[in-house]
């Protein structure tokens, strides 16, 4: 291999890249012999790079070689050691020779480090969220938006009758059944305080009307006839407590709701007044009220902590992602509410496929602030990734060439040593170039979430690459044309990622507006923090 064809590329998708060497003097000469390329291994910990470097031929002197900001030991004999500290998740070993005349020789592979999972399994907690009190004073003030415009007759509709005593089957001499055919208000106001054990919710509805009709008999006589009800406003309160349904996620009950109904107006001409003593229809406004509440908040609940209902098929790519989210602990008091999820994912077609390297969560450090605090473990996309270039959907045809980039091991989100930022890593990916040789390529790729939908939901980005080749079989990659297409092609390989990432659940809260969002990480998770307006 000829090490000065080893270069390091940043590349701008508003700019072009020059990969030639120009003026600069040549490099020394950097073989590096370990590890190898594509290295994936159970432990984390201290790893021994080693490798040998030379003058270039003009006999400039090797200043120093340094590996990941680890100066090397170099030997008289032109051999160096250097010992690096590689943690749980994806690593990139740079290696950078440096001789006394400026002349630089870099070299850059992977190795990723951590437990090894199969494909698809659950990732416990892999969503926690933090909601604050001011944060569900925001989502109140949503629903009541929302709830205006809401088809509310067919939120109740699947419950009709909606009161009912005795049974048309077996007491057809007595009974009586209110059903709901159409409901309307004119206005709605909603407010949610985090309390102990859930969420004090308080509810009005300015000027609602039923309309419905009534089944009944007496003396054994049937009959049905139409029914109005009318009110200045409907007015709530009660505590909604929200349990854990397995598959189904939250599911909400309302304790003790209080109805309040100023200017009662029941218009039920033609019903016997026996039936309407059996029925009372104010009934009929005393279980729509608080049913409709409830049956409208507890979505927009769910949706705001990222939560599905039930397993998911999702297309992406091509293929179908068969996708499960679990709440596995939830807790109210004052100050807001906590959510754990766990998940798991599979690309139909890749249960058999290696799998992926599972790193260690801790407990995320969640701060919601006045708004919505999230985590999401690394594991999650990590599992997917890996699925997605077992079943080489991530392997591309370079544009314009012959040559093909190969995945030889999974992408991975990890945490920068450095600052502790996410990125994206793909490590070592082969490009084939036929009979001419090979070249690896490494990459990186800042990740951030943002605002998305108008800024009600979050969506996961990805940012310009920072990619570095090697070449390993003396091909010239500097004057051969190829940075411009293997840039083109790192780009694709972004997009395929962003369409399969895009599918995690993350919050969306209809009506509401995501701000001064921040992204950080810590503990295995992507944290992110954001502000409701």
């Amino acid at each position: 291999m000829r090490p000065h064809l080893a270069l390091l590329v940043v590349f701008s998708f508003v700019g072009s890249a020059c990969l030639g060497g120009g003026d600069q003097a040549d490099p020394p000469v950097l073989r590096v012999a370990s590890p190898q390329r594509s290295l994936i291994q159970d432990h984390t910990g201290p790893l021994v790079v080693t490798g040998t470097v030379a003058p270039n031929p003009t006999g400039a002197a090797v200043a120093n070689v340094v590996v990941n900001d680890t100066r090397a030991t170099i030997n008289a004999d032109g051999t160096f050691t250097a010992t690096i500290d590689v943690p749980a998740g994806a690593t990139l070993i740079h290696t950078v020779a440096t001789d006394a005349a400026g002349g630089i020789a870099t070299d850059t592979r992977s190795v990723l480090a951590g437990e090894h999972r199969a494909p698809g399994s659950s990732i416990k907690n892999a969503i926690a969220a933090s909601i604050s009190a001011p944060a569900f004073t925001q989502i109140g003030n949503a629903a009541a938006k929302l709830i205006k415009s809401a088809d509310l007759t067919a939120l109740i509709a699947p419950m009709n009758p909606v009161v009912h005593a005795g049974d048309e089957a077996t007491l057809q001499c007595l009974y009586g059944q209110a059903f709901v055919d159409r409901i309307t208000i004119a206005d709605a106001k909603i407010t949610l305080a985090p309390v102990a054990g859930g969420l004090q919710l308080s509810a009005t509805f300015d000027h609602p009307v039923i309309m419905g009709h009534m089944r009944y008999a007496v003396a054994c006589a049937g009959g049905q006839s139409n029914f109005e009800i009318k009110a200045t406003s409907a007015s709530l309160s009660g505590v909604l407590t929200l349990s854990i349904n397995g598959a189904n996620g939250l599911t909400s009950q309302l304790l003790n709701p209080n109805v309040q109904l100023p200017g009662l107006d029941i218009s039920a001409t033609g019903i016997p007044g026996t039936v309407l003593g059996l029925v009372p229809l104010e009934k009929v406004i005393q279980f729509v009220v608080p049913t409709a509440a409830r049956l409208f908040v507890t979505p927009l609940l769910n949706k705001a902590i990222g939560t599905l209902t039930g397993p998911q098929k999702l297309p992406v790519l091509g293929q179908t992602l068969d996708l499960q989210v679990t709440p596995s602990a939830i807790a109210f008091d004052p100050s807001g509410g906590d959510v754990m999820l766990d998940m798991k994912l599979l690309i139909e077609g890749a249960e058999h496929s290696p799998g992926f390297i599972f790193t260690p969560n801790g407990a995320p450090a969640l701060d919601a602030g006045r708004g919505l605090a999230l985590g999401i473990a690394d594991d999650l996309a990590n599992d997917a990734l890996a699925q997605l270039a077992a079943k080489g959907l991530l392997n591309l045809q370079v544009p314009g060439t012959s040559a093909r980039v190969t995945i030889t091991s999974p992408p991975m989100i990890s945490a920068d040593p450095k600052d502790g930022k996410l990125r994206l890593v793909l490590p070592d990916m082969m490009v084939m170039l036929g009979g001419k040789g090979r070249i690896a390529v490494n990459a990186e790729i800042a990740l951030a979430i943002q605002p998305a939908d108008g800024g009600s939901s979050l969506a996961i980005e990805l940012g310009t690459p920072a990619i570095a080749i090697d070449s390993l079989d003396d091909v010239p990659v500097a004057n051969s044309g190829l940075a411009p297409a293997i840039h083109a092609t790192t780009a694709d390989q972004r997009g395929s990622i962003k369409d399969l990432l895009k599918n995690i659940p993350l919050p969306k809260v209809g009506g509401l507006t995501l701000t001064d969002t921040s992204v950080t990480g810590g503990s295995g998770y992507v944290l992110v923090k954001t502000t409701l307006k």
